[in-house]
């Protein structure tokens, strides 16, 4: 992915609002005792907020797994994140 700092700004905006989105949605499905989608809601939260990380620092993400392998071997293996 070359994008242009002005268009990878761009994409990290948006997936945080989507991150706040499913926030939101989570507080919903909480409230609700909706575990199950509650879960999904928080999962979707944690990929956005990865993939606005991996963009922002100028890696290349494309599928859910992808994004998860790479957040581990750039941010937990060097211990900028524990896996806790």
């Amino acid at each position: 992915m070359s994008l242009k700092e002005q268009d990878r700004q761009v994409m990290v905006i948006l997936h945080l609002g989507k991150v706040d989105k499913k926030l939101s949605e989570l507080k919903v499905l909480l409230h609700a005792l909706l575990w199950g989608l509650a879960a999904n809601r928080l999962y979707y939260a944690l990929f956005h907020a990865v993939r606005a990380l991996l963009i922002s620092d100028k890696h290349e993400v494309g599928t859910h797994r992808g994004a998860v392998g790479r957040f581990g071997l750039l941010y937990v293996k060097t211990g900028l994140y524990t896996k806790e």
